[in-house]
């Protein structure tokens, strides 16, 4: 039996078969790529601004008297036409006080008439044609030409002179009586009404140029070196409007606030679809100084300084040039066409693993 026994285990030990060996399993990290192939470029940049009007005006008046209503109703919010009658000031008194002056100095110059035709012969029939051609209702004429001294002595002792451009005075400031619409826009803010008594110096109400825009772009110091008037920006809003712009000019100094430079910008709206004054737009630039360099996402940057490279399937480290920053993309140079380079964010990895690639 222990014979048997004996030869059994040796049959079966040499007929056994090895037992298989476990695969290790190798996780590899998967990182995402791109090929470098650098190139000529004009890279964008994407800034948030606000629509403000070109021109702002605040109405006041020049002379006292009651609010009398216009060709538009004196309300906010309401639009209106450049040349529009926007506030009447009562003048009744005031043009009665211009048309008895008128009657005033018509008297004057007919005293002096019999006088100019026996002293200034030559000088009589213009001055006889400048008293016919004023009308007490209308504007005066233009004074005529005086060819002497001895003419000029007599028409000022004679109070001529000193009644006409006081005449002239008065019809200047009946102008102030009407204030027009110096270009097309709307009501921003009315502060007096209708009836009410308008004072000089007080202002009657805010005014808003709608025909031109401007939009604002506060945008970092380092990006507006690239910013150069005439540049064409697209202009996004909210509600699905896209218009284009132009640049107008750049501030030369910091705001304070924002630290950042501000962009102006100039946009001419056109038919119903337009901005509002106030609204916030999404204002890209489209630079017009050309940079070589390949583009990646700023979060694959290391430091500013470097990027991962892929090289036979292990990370490399190698440094960059960053030509340019955008908003989530930065411009760099230093890379030879053709590498890989990682184009995300890696966390917990070291120079000279083993990963695996996508994209």
């Amino acid at each position: 039996m222990i014979g048997i026994a004996i030869g059994l285990t040796g049959f079966f030990m040499e007929n056994q078969s090895e037992p298989k060996k476990s695969k290790q399993v190798e996780n590899l990290l998967s990182v995402e790529i791109d090929t470098v192939a650098s190139e000529l470029m004009n890279p964008a940049m994407q800034y948030e601004g606000r629509v403000n009007s070109y021109e702002t005006v605040s109405l006041s008046a020049e002379v006292s008297g009651r609010i009398m209503p216009g060709e538009v109703p004196f309300k906010e919010g309401e639009d209106f036409e450049k040349g529009d009658l926007l506030v009447q000031i009562y003048d009744e008194d005031a043009r009665a006080a211009m048309t008895s002056g008128k009657s005033n100095f018509l008297r004057t110059l007919s005293s002096i008439l019999p006088d100019l035709r026996v002293d200034f012969p030559k000088e009589y029939d213009k001055w006889k044609e400048f008293f016919n051609a004023i009308d007490v209702k209308g504007s005066l004429p233009e004074l005529p030409e005086i060819n002497s001294e001895q003419e000029q002595v007599f028409l000022a002792s004679r109070g001529v002179l000193s009644e006409y451009y006081s005449l002239r005075r008065q019809e200047i400031n009946l102008t102030k009586y009407n204030l027009y619409a110096p270009f097309d826009g709307a009501f921003m803010k009315v502060r007096q009404q209708v009836g009410a008594i308008a004072n000089p110096g007080v202002a009657l109400a805010s005014i808003v140029r709608t025909n031109r825009l401007e939009v604002v772009v506060p945008v970092p110091t380092e990006d507006a070196q690239w910013v150069s008037p005439g540049d064409p920006v697209k202009l996004e809003g909210s509600n699905g409007i896209s218009k284009t712009g132009t640049v107008s000019r750049i501030a030369d100094f910091v705001d304070p606030s924002t630290q950042s430079v501000n962009v102006y910008i100039q946009y001419i709206p056109g038919g119903k679809r337009s901005f509002k004054v106030g609204e916030f737009v999404q204002s890209t630039f489209k630079i017009s100084r050309q940079v070589e360099g390949f583009q990646i996402p700023r979060e694959a940057l290391l430091n500013d300084e470097r990027v991962y490279l892929v090289n036979d399937e292990h990370l490399k480290i190698q440094p960059v040039s960053v030509v340019r920053k955008l908003s989530d993309y930065a411009v760099v140079s230093g890379l030879k066409n053709g590498e890989l380079v990682v184009t995300e964010s890696l966390v917990d990895v070291e120079e000279g693993q083993k990963v695996k690639t996508r994209g």
